[in-house]
């Protein structure tokens, strides 16, 4: 395949061109007759990607090929040196196609989470995730640490862009001490990413393997208060997580983040394909019967997340069987055996997340005001870091 030609400097500049933006995305901008912005799909023969012309018009929104070059843009009669300026000559004089007048009123600019390529700089990979790789950057900007999540395509994609965008539309409605910052999506050009908040810890998991029983009890309960304080917010706001697990929580100074929302639904019921079963190992039993998460699986699954949180050493849990006998065992009643190094007042918390009738586990608030008391039970004198962190997570 040929080298991927580069976009033009003031194509990718202009404020209304949102790039790679996805139809369902843009189409939620374009509210007026007359709405429009620039966005681009990739043609895969010319292994460039193509500006079109996306534009609310009385019988709907409509999407115009721009014919770009290295001396002009046209579009149906009208021609200029660069995309801007051919928008500036229709603007003016409108253009009719297959029988339809396009007439360009208001120009959608790209939104606070829109940012572009000139706006991170990468640093240092740091490891792979579903659909993609990780590297520690930093905001050129305000020279703030990120994370960036590089999508591994070459733009021609379109399912793992869909993927990326589903972690983007969910991340960007949150604001929470315990849950990951989102900063932006890029998608001027390829490759595209997701810019997220940088944990100097890394995750819960990598820590629990690092320092195995020198890591104390007491920290071990802070962790799981705070994902339940994540995990309540996200609630809260009507979403489910779906892929509760300690290697979904990251470390930053000290507070634990819910992280990964590649799975995430803002939705209260989440419809799953029986035959694409994922993260079986924290799988709430009854899913397999109504092919459904909610809320209540989240919770399931946080207790089999507590339960990482004290096994020493870690492990996988149910490490020694296969996904179909983990399916078998805990549709059958099974639960995994209390880790030693847990105390009786967090066994009863685990073990309520893993009622057989759903209805019957904790919410997500009833949790962490559980975990609330087992903390003030531990506590003996004065103020510690557990109670600092309590006050930090709950400012939200």
């Amino acid at each position: 395949m040929a080298k991927k030609e580069k976009l033009p400097e003031e194509d990718i500049n202009l404020p209304y061109n949102h790039g790679a933006l996805m139809n369902q995305d843009s189409d939620q901008l374009l509210v007026n007759d007359g709405d429009f912005m620039v966005v681009m799909k990739m043609n895969p023969e010319l292994n460039r990607l193509q500006p079109y012309l996306a534009v609310r018009l009385k019988k709907g929104i409509r999407r115009y090929e721009i014919k770009r070059n290295s001396t002009s843009a046209k579009l149906a009669t009208k021609s200029a040196p660069n995309i801007g300026k051919l928008i500036d000559v229709l603007q003016k004089d409108t253009v009719e196609i297959k029988g339809e007048k396009v007439i360009l009123k208001r120009a959608i600019a790209k939104g606070k989470f829109q940012l572009m390529h000139k706006d991170v700089d990468f640093k240092k990979k740091l490891g792979s995730g579903a659909y993609g790789t990780v590297y520690r950057g930093r905001l050129v900007k305000t020279n703030t640490k990120i994370a960036v999540k590089k999508l591994d395509t070459e733009g021609n994609d379109d399912e793992a862009l869909a993927e990326m965008m589903k972690e983007a539309r969910v991340m960007q409605l949150y604001d929470h001490p315990n849950i990951v910052k989102f900063y932006g999506y890029i998608l001027d050009d390829i490759p595209y990413l997701l810019v997220l908040e940088f944990c100097n810890g890394g995750s819960v998991e990598d820590t629990l393997v690092e320092k195995g029983a020198k890591l104390d009890t007491r920290t071990r309960i802070t962790f799981t208060y705070h994902a339940a304080c994540g995990i309540e917010y996200l609630h809260k706001k009507k979403c489910i997580h779906r892929d509760i697990a300690a290697r979904n929580c990251l470390i930053h100074k000290d507070i634990v983040k819910i992280a990964d929302f590649g799975l995430c639904r803002a939705t209260s019921v989440y419809k799953v394909d029986l035959n694409k079963p994922t993260n079986i190992r924290w799988l709430a039993p009854e899913v397999w019967d109504i092919g459904e998460t909610k809320a209540n699986t989240d919770i399931y699954a946080f207790g089999v997340m507590m339960w990482e949180y004290f096994e020493v050493p870690y492990d996988t849990p149910y490490s020694a069987w296969k996904g179909y006998m983990v399916k078998q065992k805990t549709r059958g009643g099974y639960r995994l055996p209390t880790p030693s190094a847990m105390p009786p007042e967090m066994e009863e918390i685990m073990k309520e997340c893993w009622q057989v009738d759903a209805t019957k586990r904790p919410t997500a608030t009833e949790l962490r005001e559980k975990l609330e008391e087992t903390i003030a039970k531990g506590e003996n004198s004065g103020t510690s870091g557990l109670e600092k962190s309590k006050s930090q997570t709950s400012a939200k």
